[in-house]
Order: structure tokens, then C-alpha cells, then sequence
């Protein structure tokens, strides 16, 4: 493909998205968030205590395979959370802060709130459904009536899941490692190995990964984050004035600033939020259908959990480093604004530190999309009698090895619109089913409600 073909490929399809993810879908999804909050009377933020009692802080959520081989609830979430929890979560914040200014860190905390009502409905509606199937495919399937739209969702998230759970993400790996001098061929040769290490073991060999990976780097980023935010903590008031200000324009309308900064602000924070969740793409559905749990509500407060980890506090985190210690105002951008960030307590550590946790989140994200991906390709090829397509996924894995690495040594401007517009497929049809499915979806919640108060 020559360049300017090739130029010209990506401005189409530049344009469809432009036109696809405008402030109309932010809105859409919004709007989504709101109707399901008020449809389960706002479950996901008045039980949110119970939530994590029933999850993360419950005994025996950490165990490991069933004998039917299914997954522990911490192993979905894990692997989960190493799917969402890439690097939207360093450079995609600082991103935001970038474009939308600090309000829109208040923006992406609203989208976070809202969406988890969305993430919470759809693993309802998925453990309800799982015995169909696994994933959205089951409800859009069986709940719509729609075997053919569950067949473009499950297609949409296997062609994603080479742009945003790969490509994009070991390209993001390679440059990172760059600036500190090794070559892209020599960092995604690495990266490719390990992957076809682990994926070709399996999705279950993904999990255990995922089980291991994702705490350890979570623990480590937070504490590095909270030592920061401490050295700087007497700025947290102005910091969170700053934030609140901005988001309403009043900052903006005080400097003389148009309106069309503050629509910038709301856009890029919900977009912002959308795309570090996931909630209302239906992806986590894939993973937590595959454990041994019945209860709809019980996976759809680990999907809640999730959304709390991933944005409300790992993305919040970052967006305070940047802007208690200036960062923001230092000319950088992207992992850069983010090391100058850590550098003004870590100093020249600072570079190996954002790099090595930046490596480590992309790395979980391979995996964690992988596990997606091979969900999909196994609904699409799966045979009349329900066996596993074994050639399918055998190529799926080494076609995904391979992108791996090629991710790592390309430009992948037209990789990421590719991406961007799979993602809008899966939302849109996820959102639509979600939708039409809204009755049932509220009338567990209540019935599940009721559960808990007679409990108390």
C-alpha cells in the first residue's frame, strides 16, 4: 500500500470517527448511564458497601479453579480490570487533562458513577443469560431474539481486540522502552514471546497471569501515587477547586474563555471515563460469565467493583500526581507530564518507574483482550454440537503473537481508528440490547434489594 493510499484510508476513516464518536454518542452513553442509574434506584452507589463486602472482601473469592475449570470471581476480575486497566489509565489521563483541562477529571468521575450502572446491568443480564452462552452474545442472542447481531458483536470485539487490546498497546510498550534506548524490533520480539508464552497455554493461563500481574502493579502504582499526593497534600484544596471550577466553566468563563472549552472539558472527561472502563461495551461480560456464579447481582457488583478500581481510583490518582506537583503546566505530554509528575519526588527514577508500570499495565491489557478475543472467535466458529473450534483458536493465537510484535515496530494511526470504530460497533449494539432488556435487568435488582434488607 503506497503512502498516500494509505493517507488516505486513514482520513475516511479519521472522519467516520469524528462523526461516529462525537459529543452526540458521549451524550448518548450519558444519557444511557442516567436512565439505568434511575431504573436500579441507584443500586451501584447506595449498596456500594455491600458491594465490596460481597467481592473483594469476601472469603474464598481468591480461590482457584473449579473442577469444571471455571474461573474464581477474583480471577475474573483480574482479568478484567488487565483488559480496562492499560495505559488509558497514565497517558490516556494525562491526555485528558491535556485537552479537557483539569474539569475534565470531574467529567471522567460523573462517567464513572454513571457507567458502573451500565457495567452492573449487563453482567446481570449476562449471568442471567450465561447458560445460552457466554458474553453479550448470550442476551443480544437469546434476550433479542438476534443470533445474527450477536454474531457482528462477536466479530466487532475479535477485530478490537487486535487494535486497542494489542497493537496499540505493545506499540505503546516499545516506545516506552525506547526512551531507554532499546530498539522497538528487540522490545516487541520480547513482548511476542511472552504473549505466545502465556496465550498459547490458554485462557485459563491468561487468568492466573492476570491474577498475579494486575495486584501487584495496582499496589505498587497506588503506593507510589499516595506518596506523591502526601508530599504535596497541603495543595489538595486549591487542586480540587481547580478541579470543580473548571468543570462548570466557571475558570474558563472568568478568563474569557468561549464556551467551547467547557463542551471540550465535558466531552473528553466522559470520553475520557468511557474508554478506561469499558462499562456499556459489554466486554467484562466475557470473563465474568466464565465463573461458577449464578448470581446475577453477585457479577454485576464485581463489574461495579471494577469500574471503582480502575477509574474512580487509579485514573483519579494519576490525574492528582499531574496536577498537585504542575505537571500539567510543563510543556510535556502524555508518559512524559506523567514522569515529570514522579520526577519531583523520585527524581531521575522517575523515567524507569512510569516506564516499567506503563510496560506492565499494556502487557496486562494484551492479555486480558486476548481472553476476549478468544471468546468471540469460539462463539463465531463453535460448531452445531458445541465444540470448541481448536483450529480457530489456534490461529487467533498466532495471528495474535504476531501482531504483537508488529505493533511494536509500525505506525498504527490507522490500527487506532480501526480500533476506535470496532469499539463503537460493540457499544452501540451492547447499549441497544441493554435497552430493550431494561425491564428484566430492573426487576432482579429489586427483587435482589429486597433480598438485602431482609437480611439486615
Amino acid at each position: 500500500m503506497n503512502g498516500q493510499l494509505y493517507d488516505t484510508i486513514c482520513n475516511i476513516i479519521a472522519n467516520l470517527n469524528n462523526l461516529l464518536w462525537g459529543f452526540e454518542t458521549v451524550l448518548l452513553v450519558f444519557g444511557a448511564g442516567i436512565f439505568f442509574t434511575v431504573r436500579i434506584k441507584c443500586f451501584n452507589v447506595i449498596h456500594i458497601v455491600h458491594a465490596f463486602k460481597s467481592t473483594i472482601f469476601k472469603k474464598g473469592t481468591t480461590r482457584k479453579f473449579s473442577s469444571k475449570g471455571s474461573l474464581s470471581q477474583f480471577q475474573a476480575l483480574s482479568t478484567a480490570l488487565a483488559a480496562s486497566m492499560g495505559t488509558g489509565n497514565i497517558i490516556g489521563v494525562a491526555a485528558a487533562i491535556s485537552i479537557g483541562g483539569a474539569g475534565a477529571i470531574f467529567w471522567m468521575w460523573v462517567s464513572a458513577i454513571l457507567g458502573s450502572s451500565l457495567a452492573f446491568v449487563e453482567n446481570v443480564l449476562g449471568v442471567k443469560y450465561k447458560k445460552h452462552g457466554g458474553g453479550p452474545m448470550a442476551y443480544i442472542s437469546k434476550g433479542l431474539g438476534s443470533p445474527a447481531l450477536a454474531a457482528v458483536y462477536a466479530a466487532a470485539c475479535a477485530l478490537a481486540s487486535f487494535g486497542i487490546g494489542n497493537m496499540t498497546q505493545t506499540n505503546a510498550m516499545s516506545s516506552a522502552a525506547a526512551e531507554l534506548g532499546v530498539s522497538p524490533f528487540f522490545s516487541g520480539a520480547i513482548i511476542a514471546l511472552l504473549c505466545g508464552a502465556i496465550i498459547f497455554r490458554g485462557s485459563k493461563k491468561v487468568a492466573s497471569a492476570a491474577e498475579k500481574l494486575i495486584p501487584f502493579v495496582s499496589v505498587l502504582y497506588v503506593a507510589a501515587a499516595v506518596t506523591v499526593i502526601a508530599v504535596y497534600g497541603r495543595n489538595i484544596s486549591e487542586m480540587l477547586m481547580h478541579i470543580f471550577l473548571s468543570a462548570f466553566g466557571i475558570s474558563q468563563i472568568s478568563g474569557g474563555i468561549c464556551g467551547a472549552v467547557l463542551k471540550k472539558s465535558i466531552s473528553t472527561g466522559l470520553r475520557r471515563g468511557i474508554f478506561s472502563n469499558e462499562a456499556g461495551m459489554g466486554s467484562s461480560v466475557l470473563v465474568h460469565t466464565e465463573t461458577e456464579c449464578d448470581e446475577p447481582a453477585v457479577m454485576g457488583m464485581w463489574a461495579v467493583v471494577e469500574v471503582v478500581i480502575d477509574t474512580l481510583l487509579c485514573c483519579t490518582l494519576t490525574a492528582f500526581v499531574i496536577l498537585l506537583t504542575g505537571a500539567d503546566r510543563s510543556g510535556a505530554d502524555g508518559i512524559g507530564m506523567v514522569t515529570e509528575a514522579f520526577r519531583s519526588v523520585s527524581g531521575s527514577f522517575a523515567p524507569y518507574f512510569t516506564t516499567a508500570v506503563t510496560v506492565i499495565f499494556a502487557f496486562c491489557t494484551l492479555l486480558g483482550w486476548y481472553f476476549y478475543g478468544e471468546k468471540c472467535v469460539t462463539y463465531i466458529y463453535r460448531n452445531g454440537r458445541g465444540r470448541t473450534p481448536k483450529r480457530a483458536v489456534f490461529f487467533y493465537r498466532a495471528a495474535y503473537t504476531l501482531a504483537a510484535f508488529i505493533g511494536a515496530v509500525l505506525q498504527l494511526s490507522l490500527v487506532w481508528e480501526l480500533a476506535d470504530l470496532f469499539n463503537w460497533f460493540m457499544l452501540m449494539i451492547n447499549l441497544f440490547a441493554l435497552i430493550v432488556l431494561n425491564r428484566e435487568a430492573a426487576d432482579y435488582t429489586k427483587d435482589y434489594t429486597k433480598r438485602i434488607k431482609q437480611t439486615k
